[in-house]
């Protein structure tokens, strides 16, 4: 049998790698306690229905969406951070770190990937909890390993598949002990308004803290606060998506889409911010991981959602969690997903 060439091995084994442990997501999420229906007309098929939602799916449609939106947003990491880290520090958090970047076809072709992955976590979010579409996006860093090899002209190395596996083994673990169940994306107007206060205070504070200070906390804590923010814009979207029920001119009168607006700004402008201190393999693995937290912990608290508390689930879905962290901090290491494309001029900017 003849050998595949160095990179296309290397992808083969990437996806490997990946594929293994999500299909025993797959087997696991199977086994949800949701109410199962035959599908009219054919009784040999089922699917799953949320109990909370009016539409029927499969979950297997909801991770194929996730998982197609965590593609796209780990390709437009890659551009926006490639774009990101050549423009000069003094337009930190700034209106005009925005205007330089929009000069750039690069990071232009990033936020177009960026709206496509939101449009596919919207979707997801219409169907699926925020507790089993988020960690799924986790995987965009694996997905942005190969373009970044590309673009720095070298193949995949053998740890950095190990990462990817534990990035993927470790979601595996988390969703399959954990087994997210549904919940009600309507909580009281109260408990949003106390959301929106906790989330810019925290952000305000990461901000505060990023100022004057050294280019690695500046990139830690101003990722921290892009991925406290998208955590915020993803209840904000599964808010958003199940209005939509009651009609788009509905939605619009509401509050809800203007807000997710005005933090999916914020958002972005702290991303950037953060790519642009160059700290590469400290924001993209930080703002990774605190997104998916951050939704969790508010769909639990204010959505209804759940995690199973039976026995040693907290344990496992604990270890699930911390081995997706260890293998998203290792992918980010220097000289991986973190190395910057060398500049047109032949230039690769250091910081």
């Amino acid at each position: 049998m003849a050998s595949l060439p160095e990179g296309q091995a290397g992808t083969v084994a990437l996806r490997t790698a990946v594929s293994q442990p999500l299909a025993a997501v797959g087997a696991r999420l199977s086994r949800l306690p949701v109410p199962v229906h035959a599908l009219p007309g054919r009784p040999g098929l089922v699917h799953l229905r949320l109990s909370f939602h009016h539409l029927r799916f499969s979950l297997g449609a909801v991770l194929i969406l996730s998982l197609a939106s965590a593609a796209a947003y780990g390709l437009a990491a890659v551009l926006q951070h490639q774009a990101a880290v050549r423009e000069p520090a003094e337009l930190s958090m700034t209106a005009g770190l925005l205007v330089q970047l929009a000069r750039r076809p690069l990071w232009l072709v990033g936020n177009a990937l960026d709206i496509v992955g939101f449009l596919l976590q919207f979707v997801a979010l219409r169907q699926g909890s925020l507790a089993l579409v988020e960690p799924v996006l986790v995987l965009s860093l694996v997905f942005a390993l190969p373009v970044s090899a590309g673009l720095a002209r070298r193949r995949v190395r053998p740890g950095e598949l190990g990462a990817a596996a534990l990035v993927a083994g470790g979601l595996g673990l988390f969703l399959g002990v954990g087994r997210p169940g549904a919940g009600h994306p309507h909580a009281t107007l109260v408990g949003w308004a106390a959301l929106a206060v906790v989330v810019a205070a925290v952000v305000l504070a990461c901000t505060q803290g990023a100022r004057g200070g050294s280019p690695r906390r500046a990139a830690l804590l101003l990722a921290a606060g892009a991925g406290i923010s998208f955590g915020y814009v993803a209840a904000l979207t599964e808010r958003a998506g199940h209005q939509l029920d009651r009609g788009l001119v509905h939605t619009f009168t509401t509050w809800t889409p203007y807000a997710m607006i005005l933090a999916a700004v914020a958002a972005l402008l702290l991303t950037q911010s953060a790519f642009q201190a160059g700290e590469l393999r400290l924001s993209l693995p930080t703002l990774t991981i605190a997104q998916p937290v951050v939704a969790i912990a508010i769909g639990q608290a204010l959505f209804g959602e759940h995690l199973r508390t039976v026995g040693l689930a907290p344990l496992w879905e604990a270890l699930g969690m911390a081995l997706m962290c260890l293998g998203v901090f290792t992918l980010a290491r220097p000289g991986t997903v973190g190395a910057v494309a060398p500049a047109d001029d032949g230039a690769a900017p250091e910081r």
